[in-house]
């Protein structure tokens, strides 16, 4: 007699992964991996106005033409996130991200062209500058003195009226030179030798680049600041923005050159 009938065994029904030896099951991971790559390197590139997924590398929108911040642009900008963009109809800073002009409605241009800055400058910082432009300004006034034969010394015997006239002559001379030296060094640079050295800079309330003409007043401001025994100075270390007296009058700030 023949035996009982040979009854077949099934694999359970399940995944597709039963069915396929190793060798294919890896394969087919490899392939889903690479896949998934692919597009979330498409999604990364979205374009900014209708949010079509790009290839990467790809400088214009294939849906609407627009600029596509990709490459060391995309890569400088997330690099350093405070970088804005200047306005070139009213000069006025934007935000990195604006299409256009808050001020004006000017087209701003597609990539950030105004460097970072870092926070405002602490109460020391900003005194060592003033030291060391003090210096400056102190041997540059000797020199023109010595060599224009103004007396540097008042003789204490004398009446105060010839004193005040001896003073006088060295004293419009030293206030013209620190005038001509501010305002010729924060409006062409920014920042004067002093504050060049302790990496700081001088800029606008809203970011942007002190002209002449605010060179020139916040000059004769810093008169205010030092002429109530200093107190505007050393509001620097009183107020939390960190501004003296003469930065509130002429809307400026005194910041780090660089992130901090």
């Amino acid at each position: 007699m023949n035996g009982p009938p040979s009854v077949s065994r099934r694999a359970p029904c399940g995944s597709i992964d039963n069915y396929l030896p190793q060798r294919n099951r890896d394969l087919v991971s490899s392939r889903s991996s690479d896949h998934n790559m692919q597009a979330e390197t498409q999604t990364e590139n979205a374009c900014p106005s209708c949010k079509a997924p790009n290839a990467a590398g790809a400088r214009f929108c294939s849906g609407c033409g627009s600029a596509l911040s990709t490459g060391a642009s995309a890569a400088s900008q997330a690099a350093s996130p405070l970088a804005r963009k200047v306005c070139a109809g009213c000069n006025k800073i934007n935000d990195a991200s604006a299409q256009f002009c808050l001020h004006c409605g000017t087209r701003l241009p597609a990539a950030a062209s105004v460097p970072a800055f870092g926070e405002p400058a602490g109460f020391w910082i900003r005194a060592l500058a003033l030291i060391l432009d003090g210096v400056i300004l102190a041997a540059v006034g000797w020199l023109v003195e010595e060599r224009l034969g103004l007396p540097h010394d008042v003789p204490g015997n004398l009446e105060a009226a010839e004193k005040i006239a001896r003073m006088l002559p060295g004293l419009f001379l030293d206030t013209a030179i620190s005038t001509v030296y501010l305002t010729v060094m924060v409006g062409a640079w920014g920042a004067t030798i002093g504050k060049m050295v302790c990496g700081l800079k001088i800029v606008r309330g809203d970011g942007g680049r002190v002209t002449y003409g605010i060179s020139l007043t916040r000059s004769f401001a810093e008169y205010v600041s030092l002429l109530a025994l200093g107190l505007g100075y050393l509001w620097v270390a009183l107020a939390p923005s960190k501004r003296a007296w003469h930065d509130y009058l002429c809307d400026t700030r005194v910041v780090y050159k660089r992130p901090r």
